[in-house]
């Protein structure tokens, strides 16, 4: 069955339609105030909609301008692909497809490295290049048996403060633990809105928020008064003190028996801080963000590597045709990458550039599941450990 679209950018005037097809897709109804929310931090000029021949919306896809940390401390711009949706009458007609080819093709003529999305569902964005670059973890915490060591000691510093003061002083405290992060992506006003916007009917019959500062970090959380617990929203530290001083005040909650908590990293040291380390228990474990390489030579020569590396990468790409051979010269103090002609080394996926790039995966894993291939053994070891970042990706952010 064949059906008659056509693509065209969006205008101001679609809002309410593409809120609509949103809400269809992801089954949510939009009330008047976030329609005004979204108006606020939305610029239609990054949104292509597909529509049929009466101009009615079949299928959205838009971007927002975010930036990202990549391993070493470069920050660069990462279109983050969002409110992607088709119409059920519309399905496997090519209009997916249709729209993200160009929104890719006007991605690498704006000359993005790689961009970036959170995926609703994990089959659908393997076949256009992206692979999962950072994960969730969800954990709940017995308040009562979760106890901080005896040897570290309660250096304070912590305090409450509302809403409006935290949407001062987050802002702030978020890039510079951003700054430190590989995979972080960084708050711009289109972030902090949602962020902080704290709506009833999202909370999921919690309280509004409570927050928590520190001179170096900040935590947010809400009370669950039906099951006598805490949910934390986020914790950001950009010290470890403040880390392990914002966690001792979370766990201190009269009227609390549990402490849950959403995103807490793979190789966050919560666990180590507590006499008992089996309290945190991991309820949950889903991808986070997925990321797909746009350039490679500017990707790869803008993070540092663990130890010098001289090899040529022959990158398949055949959504967007952006592979090739390149030759990836680095090491702790920077990196260059260009085009060649010598025979490669290594061959890797598409789908496996981002995540190794950022430090999501592990070129084992990848290897094993044949994104990633190396004739000596001992190169795939050392690309392993130039590669290897010293703590796991985070982006910290939903888009």
């Amino acid at each position: 069955m064949t059906t008659s679209f056509a693509l065209r950018r969006a205008t101001s005037k679609d809002l309410a339609a593409m809120a609509e097809a949103d809400g269809r897709a992801f089954g949510v109804h939009y009330t008047d105030s976030d329609l005004q929310e979204i108006e606020s931090v939305l610029d239609p000029d990054r949104f292509w909609l597909a529509v049929d021949t009466d101009d009615a919306i079949v299928g959205v896809t838009g971007a927002f301008d975010l930036h990202v940390t990549v391993p070493g401390g470069a920050v660069l711009p990462m279109p983050g692909v969002t409110w992607v949706s088709v119409a059920l009458t519309h399905r496997r007609r090519g209009v997916l497809r249709a729209l993200l080819t160009e929104q890719h093709r006007e991605f690498v003529e704006q000359g993005h490295a790689l961009c970036g999305l959170t995926a609703s569902e994990g089959a659908i964005y393997g076949r256009f290049g992206y692979g999962p670059t950072t994960a969730n973890r969800s954990v709940e915490i017995d308040r009562r048996r979760a106890v901080l060591r005896a040897d570290l000691p309660d250096t304070g510093g912590v305090r409450q403060a509302g809403t409006e003061e935290v949407r001062e002083l987050a802002p702030e405290l978020h890039r510079r633990w951003a700054a430190g992060v590989p995979g972080a992506v960084h708050r711009g006003p289109a972030q902090w809105t949602p962020q902080l916007a704290d709506h009833e009917h999202r909370r999921g019959g919690a309280t509004a928020l409570f927050h928590l500062v520190h001179p170096d970090g900040y935590a947010s959380y809400r009370r669950l008064h039906s099951e006598r617990a805490a949910v934390v929203t986020e914790v950001v530290a950009t010290t470890a003190q403040a880390h392990r001083e914002l966690w001792r005040a979370l766990l201190a909650m009269d009227l609390v028996e549990t402490v849950r908590c959403r995103a807490l990293a793979l190789d966050d040291p919560l666990p180590l801080l507590l006499t008992d380390p089996r309290q945190v228990r991991t309820t949950g474990l889903h991808d986070g963000m997925w990321t797909r390489a746009l350039d490679v030579p500017a990707l790869l020569s803008a993070r540092r590597y663990g130890i010098e590396i001289d090899a040529v990468l022959d990158v398949g790409d055949p959504f967007l045709d952006r592979g090739g051979r390149f030759r990836l010269r680095g090491g702790p103090d920077g990196a260059t990458c260009e085009p060649t002609t010598a025979p490669a080394d290594v061959r890797v996926d598409a789908t496996a550039l981002g995540p190794l790039v950022l430090g999501g995966q592990r070129t084992r894993p990848l290897a094993g599941a044949g994104l990633l291939t190396a004739d000596d053994p001992a190169l795939l070891h050392r690309i392993d450990l130039a590669f290897l970042t010293d703590r796991l990706p985070v982006h910290g952010t939903e888009f």
